[in-house]
């Protein structure tokens, strides 16, 4: 973070409107603590922190690039489908505590901290424990 960058206290009315939707849609009984903006020369990125303890991490653009549980329960609806498909088939009874959206794909964390990795297509990668 360079000496430019700003950080304020945002309201969720003022979250690019994919970020608004993804809110609605996975967080829906959940009530906002605090979104922070964070904007630099080269981005801006958002972080919304919920009561429950759960933060979302969005880019500039609204889109969601981690979804930390923080010890509650993720939403399963946050988790693509392939990936959905693969950790119910896979790890049933396991609580996915952390999802990251990286440029190749998808790593999962559950809260024994066994981490899972997918390509983008949500294609199961590797396992790293």
């Amino acid at each position: 973070m360079g000496c430019n960058a700003q950080k304020r206290n945002i309201a969720v009315t003022e979250l690019p409107k994919i970020a608004q939707e993804f809110i609605k849609t996975n967080f829906p009984n959940q009530a906002t603590s605090y979104i922070i903006e964070d904007k630099d020369i080269h981005e801006t990125e958002y972080v919304v922190h919920f009561t429950g303890g759960a933060e979302v991490e969005f880019d500039g653009k609204g889109n969601w690039k981690e979804v930390d549980a923080n010890h509650s329960i993720m939403p399963k609806s946050v988790l693509p489908k392939a990936v959905a498909a693969y950790v119910d088939q896979n790890y049933k009874g396991q609580n996915v505590e952390k999802i990251e959206h990286k440029h190749w794909g998808y790593k999962v964390e559950f809260t024994n901290d066994i981490e899972l990795e997918f390509d983008n297509a949500g294609k199961f990668l590797r396992i790293d424990d």
